[in-house]
């Protein structure tokens, strides 16, 4: 009897192993998972799971249920969200940094930080032979350094994205995305907010899978400056959108046209905001703008000069102060209009020039101070800038810091014609292209003769139709 039981309790075990198998099984037909290989910098980071904490420290291994997760990595301060897709079996490797520290490349046995070579700095244990020595080397060889960063990919992200989903022109159907830079970034001269713009079917995805992405950038050296390029991670795994927010379009000739600036559509207070510039600056006004690309720099004399060789136009003197790269000078408004005409049958685009109120709005970028950069005289060139050009002629374009929007010496060097007529005070005007009655148009901006109050960004000027003025140049606007 004995004997039996225990042979029918060893027969019930192997029954209930051989559910318990079959349970097994099944549940792993029906619940398909695969793994997540995480690892994040610094290693002990809290890990959340869809909310849920799965680990104090990192190398770590998560089975999770195939679909969307989000995944957040949390040490003191600092929080990185990441959302990852899991499908059946796969092993998908993520890592995460959470230190804002620059990245830095291994050069002749010492790592070498990207802001070195940009702009290589002594150490407090080098003499001042053994600095220059190894900054040479560093100057000689920044290219192969640069090219070694950039195929490093994505291991160092520049910033984070941010798509602001509201602010857009639906017609141009550009959408503006914010991008806020790491600290290490700054050093690359890059503002510290500034706007890409992506099209609808990539803004579209940008905002389903997340508003918050990597920005990630190249680096390449275009002559003795650093041209830095970037892109936006959109995708789940390796896919990448570049961004894009400058052209230049095609001329008829094979040759390009000025470079273009996209600006996001948005509403600003126009006007004298801060009560210290004139009368003729009121009312205070609200308006809305919609979304337009501008010129990054004022329009040059070697931009201007290929129009006069191919319309046979009076070519506009320099003063002996240089063309190529210099504002163009002494080309009146009917001029600027005849130019915008022209680069739009060479390019079957619609270029003018901008209203009061776009220039304004451009000018601004976003700020309310009296200057693109604050309420005190910084970079410009004007009658007590502090530039080498003050008060004596105008200065090569691209001299001063860009304003958040990426526009050069959007204040000073030049005064811009807008296509708007002039009022004495707000009435309308400064929102259409019109001409003026009494031939007197809008221009902006204060020149390399001008006060620093004149060149704020609400202060007003205007000029006669067919005048030229050593001190006005112009912008294009193009839609």
């Amino acid at each position: 009897m004995k004997n039996r039981k225990n042979r029918k309790n060893r027969k019930n075990r192997k029954n209930r192993c051989l559910y318990a198998a079959l349970f097994c099984l099944s549940f792993s037909v029906h619940a398909a998972e695969g793994m997540l290989a995480l690892t994040t910098v610094p290693q002990d980071a809290k890990i959340y799971v869809d909310c849920q904490l799965k680990a104090n420290t990192t190398p770590v291994m998560l089975p999770l249920p195939v679909g969307n997760h989000r995944i957040e990595a949390i040490k003191d301060a600092q929080r990185v969200t990441l959302d990852v897709l899991i499908t059946d079996g796969a092993v998908v490797s993520k890592k995460i940094v959470l230190l804002d520290s620059p990245p830095s490349l291994l050069f002749k046995g010492k790592e070498v930080s990207i802001s070195e070579i940009l702009n290589p700095k002594p150490d407090s244990f080098e003499t001042e032979q053994e600095f220059e020595q190894r900054r040479q080397q560093i100057l000689e060889n920044r290219q192969t350094l640069l090219e070694v960063f950039n195929k490093g990919g994505h291991e160092h992200a520049a910033g984070v994205a941010y798509l602001d989903k509201e602010a857009y022109d639906i017609e141009s159907e550009i959408f503006p995305v914010r991008i806020e830079w790491k600290d290490w970034a700054k050093s690359l001269d890059l503002p510290e907010k500034s706007y890409i713009f992506a099209p609808r079917k990539d803004a579209k995805r940008l905002w389903q899978y997340g508003q918050q992405k990597p920005v990630f950038i190249s680096l390449e050296l275009e002559e003795d400056r650093i041209k830095v390029s970037q892109s936006v991670l959109i995708g789940l795994e390796q896919q990448e959108w570049v961004v894009i927010n400058d052209f230049r379009d095609q001329l008829q000739d094979g040759s390009f046209g000025p470079e273009m600036v996209i600006i996001p559509a948005g509403d600003f207070m126009m006007g004298d905001i801060q009560g210290a510039g004139y009368n003729n600056e009121q009312p205070v006004h609200e308006v809305s703008v919609g979304s337009f690309a501008m010129s990054r720099y004022e329009i040059t004399f070697a931009e201007y000069d290929r129009f006069v060789q191919a319309t046979g136009y009076p070519k506009p003197d320099d003063l002996g102060w240089g063309r190529g790269e210099r504002p163009v000078i002494n080309v009146s408004w009917n001029e600027a209009r005849l130019y915008a005409e022209w680069l739009s049958q060479q390019t079957q685009q619609n270029y003018r020039l901008p209203t009061e109120a776009e220039w304004e709005y451009a000018a601004r970028a976003g700020t309310s101070t009296q200057y693109p950069w604050g309420n005190e005289i910084e970079s410009a060139n004007c009658d007590g800038c502090g530039s080498e050009w003050d008060n004596t002629k105008t200065a090569p374009v691209g001299s001063f810091a860009p304003n958040a929007f990426g526009l050069y010496d959007i204040v000073g060097n030049v005064r811009e014609w807008t296509c708007s007529a002039y009022q004495t005070q707000y009435e309308g005007a400064e929102q259409g292209c019109k001409l003026d009655d009494n031939r007197r148009q809008v221009n902006r901006g204060g020149s390399w003769y001008n006060t620093p109050k004149q060149v704020r960004v609400a202060a007003r000027s205007w000029g006669l139709l067919n005048f030229r003025y050593n001190g006005v140049g112009f912008r294009l606007l193009r839609k």
